[in-house]
């Protein structure tokens, strides 16, 4: 198979078979559930991609969406299913209407707990993150860094301007507990990269109008499902916490029943 750059191989599936795209911005120590939890859960005849994101901060909604798909498309394999988690189903949404305009059957559209991006998000992921460094930094850096990333999250904030600021109050707070521990700031360099990508990523995705795409999709949502859910064609709701979905075997085989596959268990 030619090598990737847009995608990561979750499942080979068998020669000939499908192929279920996933779309994540997926990284090392999340504490949320990931496509990687479900990958293996899901239909072994099912080849399983999740999304790998284009190098480059700032870049259009059109360059994410082309590398992945132009890849897909570059397989050959028909494609069973576009899967979206969180503000991936954005992006979700319009690559399954780009598969189904060159295949003569439409892709699945699974969505879970689909959202668009907000400030409000981006702080609370901010905040998780900075949660994250709590062997690093005292109780009081990280809620001073939180309370201050909170202090800028204004009405009429620009999302884009707002993942600026946090990338300074991330690279001030901890830059200075990492100087303090004389650790390694290559390692602290790779933490802004990654949180920096991420913001590009949601901006990018804030550039698409997910409506039309998502009234075709199923929604699969937590005890406490996201707002973007009531948006979605259909709606399946799990008794399981957030942060479980991807890893929750009730999930698996409800995912399972939308793509048409029966999985023994």
């Amino acid at each position: 198979m030619t090598q990737l750059s847009g995608w990561k191989v979750l499942g080979p599936g068998r020669a000939g078979g499908e192929l279920v795209l996933a779309v994540d911005f997926a990284t090392t120590g999340r504490s949320d559930s990931a496509f990687t939890d479900l990958a293996p859960r899901l239909d072994p005849e099912l080849a399983v991609w999740e999304t790998r994101q284009p190098a480059g901060d700032g870049l259009p909604a059109e360059d994410y969406l082309a590398l992945w798909d132009g890849e897909a498309a570059a397989d050959g394999r028909r494609v069973r299913a576009v899967l979206g988690y969180c503000a991936g189903s954005v992006f979700a949404g319009e690559l399954a209407a780009r598969v189904a305009a060159r295949q003569d059957e439409a892709p699945h559209l699974v969505l879970f707990e689909p959202e668009v991006p907000e400030p409000a998000g981006l702080y609370r992921d901010f905040a998780a993150m900075m949660n994250q460094f709590a062997s690093v930094l005292t109780a009081e850096e990280v809620s001073a860094a939180q309370q201050e990333a909170d202090a800028a999250r204004t009405g009429d904030v620009d999302f884009g301007a707002y993942g600026d600021v946090l990338v300074r109050i991330f690279m001030e707070r901890a830059g200075a507990a990492f100087a303090r521990e004389e650790l390694d700031t290559e390692l602290l360099d790779e933490f802004v990269a990654v949180f920096r990508s991420y913001v590009s990523y949601l901006d990018a995705a804030r550039r698409i109008d997910p409506a039309a795409a998502w009234r075709t999709a199923t929604a699969v949502g937590s005890r406490t499902p996201s707002q973007g859910a009531a948006l979605a064609g259909r709606n399946v709701g799990i008794d399981v916490d957030h942060c479980d979905m991807l890893r929750d075997e009730r999930v698996a085989e409800a995912v399972n029943r939308i793509l048409g596959s029966c999985v023994a268990s």
